[in-house]
């Protein structure tokens, strides 16, 4: 029941990064792609582009890749199903943390070098503010991921203490005032010398 709940607030913040038209922005991925290219040697570049371009996909549909996760999850590919869900929902969060930093820095007139100043305008320019429940939705379907893993932790271990409680029923008991006949295997007091069944000898 409690995964069934996680799963609904997942798609509830789904629904609401949908309505409000939460999706990603192509322009963000081919400016961190261009920031990266400076920094990565040039045989790692397709491949960088290849993740990005990726990335790019899964976040650009928000709300839609959010519901693609949860059937995922719902056909058992729990990890794939949450790692399309942190992908689809990491623009709208990624959103907000450059609206806070920018809001700080203007705020706060905190001087910034000039190469990180520019960066952090251009990102920002990157984004629209003005759908608050699409940022809504973004964070009912994170905090909804983040309750869907704790509750699977849950089951679990829950599922494994019954395992073991029943490992442990179904065990024999060794009782110390008894032994058994290594020849017919009947159970005997601990002192027998022989055995009333079969007439094994023990000495």
């Amino acid at each position: 029941m409690k995964k069934l709940f996680w799963i609904l607030v997942i798609i509830a913040g789904a629904v609401l990064m949908i309505i409000g038209s939460a999706t990603g922005s192509a322009g963000l991925y081919a400016y961190l792609l261009t920031l990266m290219t400076s920094y990565i040697g040039p045989e790692f570049v397709p491949l960088v582009t290849a993740i990005m371009v990726v990335l790019e996909y899964i976040a650009f549909y928000g709300g839609w890749s959010v519901l693609v996760g949860v059937f995922l999850i719902l056909i058992k590919f729990n990890r794939l199903g949450r790692l399309v869900i942190t992908i689809a929902t990491s623009f709208g969060l990624l959103g907000l943390i450059i609206y806070a930093v920018a809001w700080i820095v203007g705020y706060f007139n905190i001087p910034l070098n000039p190469t990180w100043q520019t960066v952090l305008d251009t990102i920002y320019l990157l984004f629209t503010f003005n759908s608050g429940m699409a940022f809504a939705g973004t964070a009912i379907a994170v905090i909804g991921k983040f309750g869907l893993k704790r509750a699977e932790k849950a089951y679990k271990k829950e599922a494994k203490e019954a395992l073991e409680q029943v490992a442990e029923e179904e065990s024999p008991t060794i009782d110390a005032n008894t032994k058994y006949c290594p020849e017919c295997g009947a159970q005997l007091p601990a002192h027998a010398n022989f055995c009333n069944k079969c007439g094994k000898n023990f000495d």
